[in-house]
């Protein structure tokens, strides 16, 4: 071949546009390295003028035209993906010697398909064609089982097979064969593999000229940018391009190239995305990260992860599914949050089992409530009930229909049945027109391939590889023109931009690193590639990742060129450095910039560098991004301007709320809502239970939570090792009250009986059916638990009924009521309401002794004091049971303590006038507090042992409270508003003055 010239692109493209008007039909061929190369390069050759004859095509799609009929004509066909990956799993468990013991690990196969890809690019067809001086044990076993796969795969042929038979065409075949190429233009990086090179070496020999063209130079305008971490980055990267659009630069002549850092992908389509900036993503977005990918994989993975609640709730919110579903009556999107609620309440932690007995026991729950007199009283409430009860009974549906669709695939079937069944499943539940469904069902197509070697799949081995699918494959939704092009810099070759920016210009990123090799020493594919040059080892991956970052800087051309590098990881947990190749981009503006370091510490540079503080000082500068950062700063003009002039305005109810909850006063933001008037919301409810009274004088906020906003928390179900002492105190209050009925009925106790032993083991099977009631609804903890629950339990009862016996031979009573509501009375402005374990009465009726059950620990009761006896107003149970033995001449009242853990402790309160009266001052107090409008978050006192404060450590409104509540509650603790509140502890204590 005739070599005219050797040249960068441009000067190619302009030797073509001359060339076509001397002989406007001649043939010619530009080999690219990607199709989306040969896009651009076709745009900018039709610039020049007009042409007719010239193809742009990549070397694969020029070596399948040449030689892909040599292979059909042997019988063979194309190795796909899904066929390549199963053999090297089948290979992979043939492994011995020093990879024995990693033959099962997850990953091991993977890595072994990418070595075989590497020996195979390097053009090693087989162990005999290697003969190393220093042959290694890892090396012979890894080139045995290359051996293995070669022959399991002998009738397909893969990329190599087909550079190779094209070389053999051509060299057979001579000019006739590339008559229709014409003359032949490489653009860089040119080969990278032993058959491309075979392939180029035969098409320079044989075409009528052959042009290996050299890498383009760069003259573009430098800048810099050096940013606090890669979010902020990204951000930055969308300003500049915003910048170079406003310049007059189109969509098109804008490139984002990243290093190789694994978060640039994400964080650039979020970037872009929330900026509304139309953007080109190559290769394309990974299908797993799309809607349709993540929630096919989610509906594959349900069996493997036994149906968890949260499996099930991420496929059904995630997955892109059809409005009506099989076993279900309601919209999806209108269901999914409700039905997380209504899961959550019946306790699912996972397990088919635990969906069925769980929202088994929710829909009976709901129907004996339903059938109670208080919902018969109360209209809404039945309708909430209904709602309830037909929603589970819905969801229970829909989960039995999901796993009868799933249960098919359990057992190792045909790859092609399997493939088949899964697809049926996917049309049936998906929304046929949702996004990158198509590209996800030809993926799950594709795993069908491995039926051409007699393949099986069970679910776990299919979901493994379509999760390896959907990774690999991409959506395009954009092409190459319609946005700013967004891509890995490696992807920069033969392409060419006005405007570029390089983010992730960190030391190993760009250029990227070799990374380490887990299996096969580096040396001995430095030895290896003595033999074969295009064997990849830590230099030759060193070279063309060099190779590859000035190819991505030389694609700024003439234009502008913008470096940009995080200083930090997201969190700051780990600082980055500048690259190489930066350092040196940087030092042709400033000679003193010769360290990574240097250029990390420089100052910003009017025109050439900018260096951001914080993210936050990034977000201030420049054209704005996105909604959230125009928000911001009219935030901080806000803040600047104050008064009355930004009150109008969309944001100043956010700034007000921090100035105020920085100040020293006790505003509406920290829960004073003393300007509301008491409208009709805030006044006390009809009944209130001693507790929420309680709340409110241990925190005001919890109070205003959880009494008069009524807000419902339902924590994520946990499968916990033990029950939950709160599950296991009502079990033992059930049983306890159940027991006692039961004794009662048949005239038990008389005065001094002793409990029996077989008293005893009825009330442990009474305590066994309670733990399978508990089981059913997910609160018994683990099964290899029970056991040791139910001797804990046996020995609590058995105790307790020795210490009852002594109890009543003390006191000479009887238990008489059980469960007992005390009656409707106001006191201190607020109607009560509660129930009583346990009132015992002596023979004559005159005594009665009002008893609260406790499972807990007695820390919290511990501050009752004779001096202080409500403890400061939070404990007012006691107070108001005794109103239920009004009867009584003498009524006395006892916290009861009735397990080991709290040591069987009886806590008295004595119902004197005395302290009946400073409970009625203390209860009028509180209603003088919630009536005033105050509920501060009071923390307490630091928890040196839990960590955190003791009122925020078991709080279901931690997590929406102010995270810096101790520190304001100091800070507004003398103001005025909050008095009605302090006030409460003043009066219980009997401090405030007479």
């Amino acid at each position: 071949a005739e070599d005219t010239f050797v040249a960068d692109i441009n000067a190619a493209l302009e030797s073509m546009a001359r060339a076509r008007k001397a002989d406007p039909l001649a043939p010619a061929t530009v080999i690219v390295p990607s199709h989306v190369a040969g896009l651009q390069l076709r745009r900018r050759l039709a610039e020049l003028g007009p042409f007719a004859g010239i193809r742009f095509e990549a070397l694969p799609r020029i070596a399948e035209l040449l030689g892909a009929g040599r292979l059909a004509a042997q019988g063979r066909v194309p190795l796909a993906r899904p066929i390549g990956d199963y053999l090297a799993a089948e290979v992979a468990r043939e492994s011995r010697g020093p990879f024995a013991n990693v033959a099962g690990l997850a990953g091991y196969a993977r890595v072994l398909r990418q070595l075989f890809r590497r020996l195979r690019q390097g053009g090693v067809h087989g162990s005999s064609d290697v003969d190393l001086k220093e042959r290694t044990s890892p090396f012979d076993e890894l080139l045995r089982l290359y051996d293995r796969f070669r022959a399991e795969s002998e009738k397909f042929y893969d990329e190599e097979d087909l550079l190779e038979a094209a070389a053999a065409a051509v060299r057979s075949g001579g000019a006739e064969v590339v008559a229709e190429l014409g003359e032949i233009y490489v653009a860089p990086p040119g080969a990278q593999s032993a058959g491309s090179v075979q392939l180029l070496d035969a098409l320079r020999a044989a075409a009528p000229a052959f042009h290996e063209l050299d890498d383009a130079t760069s003259d573009a305008e430098v800048r810099f940018v050096l940013a606090p971490d890669s979010a902020s980055e990204a951000r930055e990267a969308v300003r500049e391009t915003l910048g170079a659009l406003e310049s007059g630069c189109s969509l098109h002549e804008v490139a984002v190239l990243h290093g190789a850092g694994e978060q640039y992908g994400r964080l650039l389509r979020e970037a872009f995305d929330a900026a509304d900036v139309p953007a080109v993503y190559l290769p394309g977005v990974p299908l797993i990260d799309t809607p349709a990918g993540r929630g096919v994989l989610a509906l594959a993975e349900l069996p493997e992860r036994d149906y968890s609640r949260t499996a099930v709730m991420d496929f059904l919110s995630v997955a892109p599914l059809r409005p009506w579903l099989p076993g279900r009556d309601g919209d999806v999107q209108a269901l999914s949050s409700l039905w997380d609620k209504l899961s959550r309440e019946a306790g699912i932690t996972h397990g088919l089992e635990r969906w069925s007995e769980g929202l088994g026991a929710f829909v009976s729950d709901r129907e004996q409530s339903l059938q109670s007199r208080l919902a018969d009283e109360n209209e809404a409430r039945s309708r909430a009930l209904e709602f309830e009860r037909d929603h589970a009974g819905t969801l229970q549906q829909a989960i039995e229909a999901l796993a009868g669709r799933l249960q098919p695939l359990a057992q190792d079937q045909p790859a092609a049945t399997f493939v088949e069944r899964f697809k049926r499943i996917v049309e049936e539940y998906f929304d046929p027109e949702a996004r990158a469904l198509q590209n996800v069902i030809l993926e799950i197509d594709q795993l069908g391939t491995v039926g051409a070697v007699r393949g099986t799949f069970s679910l776990a081995a299919f979901t493994q590889s379509l999760r390896a699918n959907l990774e690999l494959a991409t959506n395009r939704e954009r092409s190459l023109g319609e946005g700013v092009m967004i891509a890995d810099y490696r992807m920069a070759g033969g392409l060419q931009f006005r405007h570029v920016v390089l983010c992730g210009a960190y030391e190993g990123a760009l250029p990227a690193r070799p990374g380490a090799d887990t299996l096969i020493a580096d040396s001995a594919w430095a030895q290896l590639r003595e033999r074969f040059p295009q064997i990849e080892d830590t230099k030759a991956r060193l070279e063309r990742a060099e190779r590859a970052a000035a190819i991505a800087t030389a694609s700024a051309g003439a234009g502008t060129l913008i470096w940009s590098c995080p200083l930090n990881e997201a969190g700051g947990t780990r600082e980055y450095y500048p690259s190489r190749v930066m350092v040196e981009a940087a030092q042709r503006r400033d000679q003193d910039l010769t360290t990574a370091s240097k250029l990390r510490q420089r100052p910003a540079a009017e025109g050439w560098l900018r260096h951001g503080a914080s993210p936050l000082a990034l977000q201030l500068a420049g054209p704005i991004v996105d909604v959230s950062e125009l928000r911001l700063r009219d935030a901080i003009s806000l803040r600047r301007s104050g008064g009355a002039a930004g009150e109008g305005h969309a944001r100043w109810r956010s700034v007000a709320m921090l100035r105020a909850r920085r100040s020293a006063r006790f505003t509406e933001w920290d829960g004073n809502l003393a300007q509301l008037d008491e409208p009709e919301w805030l006044a006390l409810q009809r009944a209130v239970s001693p507790t929420s009274l309680e709340h409110y004088a241990v925190c005001g906020y919890r109070y205003l939570c959880r009494t008069l906003l009524r807000l419902d928390v339902i924590d994520e179900p946990e499968e916990r090792e033990l029950m939950d002492p709160a599950a296991r105190g009502s079990l033992i209050h059930d049983v306890l009250d159940k027991f006692f009925r039961e004794q009662q009925q048949r005239g038990r106790p008389v005065a001094g009986e002793a409990w029996t032993d077989e008293d005893l083991a009825h009330l442990i099977d009474l305590t066994e059916q309670g733990l399978t009631e508990a089981k059913r609804r997910g609160l018994g903890g683990l099964d290899i638990y029970g056991e040791h629950e139910l001797r804990a339990i046996r020995a609590d009862l058995a105790t307790f009924l020795e210490k009852d016996a002594a109890f009543r031979r003390t006191t000479g009573a009887l238990p008489a009521d059980f469960e007992v509501p005390i009656p409707e009375v106001t006191i201190g402005g607020a109607t009560l309401r509660g129930y009583v374990d346990r009132i015992d009465r002596s023979a004559n009726g005159k005594i009665a002794w009002v008893i609260d059950y406790k499972t807990g620990s007695k820390r919290p009761f511990e501050a009752i004091k004779p001096d202080d006896p409500l403890a400061g107003g939070t404990k007012l149970q006691l107070p108001t049971y005794v109103l239920a033995a009004q009867d009584a001449d003498e009524v006395r009242a006892a916290y009861w303590f009735i397990t080991h853990k709290g040591e069987f402790e009886f806590i008295e309160y004595e119902p004197t006038p005395e302290n009946q009266a400073l409970f009625e001052r203390t209860v009028g107090a509180i209603v003088d507090g919630v009536r005033s409008g105050a509920f501060p978050a009071v923390s307490g006192a630091e928890n040196e042992f839990y960590g955190g404060y003791d009122n925020c450590t078991f709080c279901d409104f931690d997590r929406i409270c102010s995270r810096r509540r101790e520190d304001e509650f100091a800070e507004k603790r003398a103001d005025e508003g909050i008095q009605s509140w302090a006030r409460v502890s003043i009066v219980a204590r009997r401090q405030e003055p007479s």
